[in-house]
Formats: structure tokens, C-alpha cells, sequence
């Protein structure tokens, strides 16, 4: 059965290319239910749509009493 045409989905691999992880990274955020994803045979396969929101929530934002903002961090 093939996934809706309406739907893009990733690999792992692809998934671990835009987060700058491993795949294996990628594989623990599954398996933890970090990351929601969809198993077909041997491949998971992630809706852009669930990598934005996993992303989204865990976003950091800058603290004030970091001491100057950003430049701290360069």
C-alpha cells in the first residue's frame, strides 16, 4: 500500500541530513516517540509536516540573562 500522493515523506537518512544527526539519532527519536513516523517494511518514513513540528517544539529562544544576547555565542 502506498503512502497518500498528497503527503511528503522522508527517510531517516534524510531526516538525519536536515537535523545534522545520525540516522541512528533519528531511530532513537522514533523509538522514544520523540518523532512521530510510519513504518513500512524495513524503512521509517517521517511527514515533513511531523519533522516541522518536532522541530517547532523544540525550539530555543535566547534568554535575556544570558548575559548580551547572541554574542556570547560566537
Amino acid at each position: 500500500m502506498k503512502p497518500p500522493a498528497n503527503r511528503l515523506y522522508l527517510t531517516t537518512g534524510e531526516v538525519a541530513a536536515r537535523l545534522r544527526v545520525s540516522r541512528r539519532t533519528v531511530r532513537w527519536l522514533i523509538r522514544t516517540q520523540q518523532l512521530t513516523a510510519q513504518r513500512i517494511a524495513e524503512e521509517f518514513l517521517i511527514e515533513e509536516s511531523d519533522l516541522a513540528a518536532f522541530i517547532e517544539a523544540h525550539a530555543v529562544s535566547p534568554h535575556l540573562d544570558w548575559g548580551g544576547g547572541l554574542s556570547g555565542w560566537a
